[in-house]
């Protein structure tokens, strides 16, 4: 009968010399990329993918859904207010602002809030928008694992002492007679 240590120390050693893939972590984030008539978001991964076909849920500033929609395959969606929902509730659509929640069925999430611009009384000319200005880099939710390469190297140092230390101590348990 094969004792259960070198068991354990055989497999973990078949596992670490069977060869490794590479494993791509990454978080999610979104980007504006225009902002005219309309908010053109760009929604993808911290390591430059976009989140193709993701599901988007837009809900307004009074709690209700107002639109279903996917990002197409860069990642882009498109979301504009019209005056006339506007109108209905401008301090609701200015202080509440429209939530944006985006997920590509795999545990990724994006949740942002778009504030509409402000219309001067008689509605004629935005006084205030949104963001005008294109944000270059993605802003979001970085994933665990984004590390720079040295803290990525001491991870997994300290992933292998702690491993062996733990099999070291367990060998030189006290076994009961």
């Amino acid at each position: 009968m094969i004792k259960p240590l070198p068991a354990v120390v055989m497999a973990l050693t078949a596992l670490l010399c069977a060869g490794s893939l590479t494993a791509h972590a990454h978080g999610a984030g979104w980007q504006v990329t225009d902002n005219r008539h309309t908010i053109n978001y760009r929604f993808g991964y911290t390591d430059g993918t976009p989140m193709a076909f993701a599901e988007v849920i837009v809900i307004g500033p009074n709690g209700k859904t107002w639109q279903k929609a996917r990002t197409d395959r860069t990642g882009h969606f498109a979301f504009g207010v019209d005056r006339e929902t506007i109108g209905e509730d401008i301090s609701g659509a200015l202080s509440n602002g429209w939530q944006i929640k985006v997920a590509d069925g795999m545990g990724h999430i994006v949740n942002l809030t778009h504030h509409a611009p402000e219309f001067d009384p008689k509605g004629a000319t935005a006084t205030k928008a949104s963001p005008t200005k294109p944000h270059t880099s993605l802003r979001g939710t970085p994933a665990l694992f984004d590390l720079p390469v040295w803290a990525g190297a001491l991870f997994g140092m300290s992933l292998l002492v702690n491993l062996f230390g733990g099999v070291f101590l367990w060998s030189r348990r006290v076994k009961p007679t």
